[in-house]
């Protein structure tokens, strides 16, 4: 009878048997081809003692360096925790979707960052901000599809849009809110979470900025107001500007509380920035940075179409209790 051997980290000696019980991971070692089987939900991951790659679902992992075999015990190197476990007791249950039925249509605006040429920030393994927040942004599309709400997007393939054109698109309708998503970068690697981003004040200068009054043309056009009565499109875009600041702000406040807790993720909170996208358009509009690219741990759960989902159900419910004030 062969004997199951512990597992342990190189480093400080810690037995990954006592990790797994704790995180109710499923473990088994086959003594013949020497391979450790980690499962937890639909995730399953094979570790081959005496190699530096291991199967993530059918994904290799680069490690630092090869799992041991030595006296019964397994002894695996430290980023084993990080690229592997971390991953594996992410609650893998799928978030409920907030149950309501529409009494009326509402339309947001959904604008995937960056694109084509533009890839955005990029992780240290290569993973690009563009694919990640375009694949997120299309898995909201279909739960707020699902909802009954109709929904633009900026691009929803692999596109260059410029700046000009994604308010240019919010500006044309009569859209409830506009929701631009990225992924965040940062010279540290240890910094994380998730933030969303709300306008500053304007001043004077940014109110007059050539493409934030041809927007409010656009829009008031939209709205059919008479563009040939300066005192009433003063009027109506002072109030869209209180509106949009007001509404944005209390949706930015309760999404970044609401998704980080379903992502057990560190709520970075609301914060204010000029960003073209949001100084550039005149209704209700939030910038949302769901992690940093630049930390390999939030760069690994990127990654994956699991975590993306959580994301996605995350601000998806965050917009529904908002729109319907639930």
């Amino acid at each position: 009878m062969s004997v199951q051997p512990k597992v342990e980290a190189i480093e400080k000696g810690i037995l990954l048997t006592d990790i797994c019980r704790e995180n109710n991971i499923q473990w088994q070692w086959d003594s013949t081809s020497q391979v450790i089987t980690l499962t937890k939900g639909s995730s399953v991951v094979k570790a081959l003692a005496e190699s530096d790659i291991v199967l993530f679902n059918d994904e290799e992992i680069f490690l630092s360096a090869s799992l041991e075999f030595r006296n019964s015990n397994v002894y695996i190197p430290m980023d084993f925790k990080t690229k592997i476990i971390d991953r594996l007791i992410q609650d893998t249950t799928v978030p409920k979707l907030v149950d309501y039925t529409p009494k009326e249509t509402h339309l947001i605006i959904l604008d995937a960052g960056h694109g084509g040429k533009d890839p955005g920030a990029i992780g240290p393994s290569g993973l690009q901000e563009k694919e990640v927040v375009l694949d997120i942004t299309l898995r909201v599309k279909n739960v707020l599809e699902k909802k009954g709400f109709e929904i633009v997007m900026t691009r929803d393939k692999d596109i260059f849009i410029s700046l000009n054109e994604r308010t240019e698109i919010a500006s044309k309708t009569k859209a409830d809110l506009f929701v631009s998503i990225h992924a965040n970068s940062n010279p540290s690697k240890g910094i994380q979470g998730l933030e969303v981003y709300t306008l500053k004040d304007l001043n004077a200068e940014d109110k007059k900025e050539e493409q934030r009054l041809n927007n409010r043309k656009l829009l008031l056009n939209c709205l059919e107001v008479d563009k040939n009565n300066s005192d009433v499109s003063n009027i109506i875009a002072d109030m869209l500007y209180t509106h949009k600041q007001n509404d944005a702000d209390i949706l930015a406040l309760n999404l970044s509380a609401k998704t980080t807790g379903l992502l057990k993720a560190r709520n970075l909170g609301r914060k204010k920035s000029r960003f073209y996208v949001l100084r550039n358009t005149l209704i209700p509009s939030i910038l949302v940075e769901v992690g940093f690219l630049t930390n390999p741990k939030e760069e690994n759960l990127l990654s994956t179409p699991a975590y993306r989902q959580r994301i996605a159900i995350g601000l998806a419910n965050s917009i529904v209790e908002h729109i319907h004030g639930m």
